[in-house]
């Protein structure tokens, strides 16, 4: 009888340890998952910031060369295609 009693406590108290333990890995992988799409996010709007930067330094680069004559024209792609190689 005791022995019954006792098993019956073990599994009541084993139930509510897994319940606590499943709620609390729950709300864990939640945070996670809602930082990590956060995450992608801001990496996201990084890339398409820059790539408007990178479009708004060549318009400038055609505007300034389309300014000198055309003269320009050439050397300034030619250092713009380098400084896109040294940061590949």
């Amino acid at each position: 009888m005791v022995a019954t009693a006792f098993w019956i406590f073990i599994q009541k108290r084993v139930n509510f340890i897994e319940k606590e333990l499943m709620e609390d890995l729950e709300e864990r992988f939640k945070r996670l998952e809602s930082i990590l799409i956060k995450l992608i996010d801001n990496s996201k709007r990084g890339e398409i910031k820059q790539e408007g930067i990178a479009r708004s330094y060549k318009a400038l680069v055609e505007i300034i060369a389309k300014l000198s004559g055309g003269s320009m024209k050439h050397k300034l792609f030619n250092m713009l295609k380098k400084k896109d190689d040294e940061y590949e």
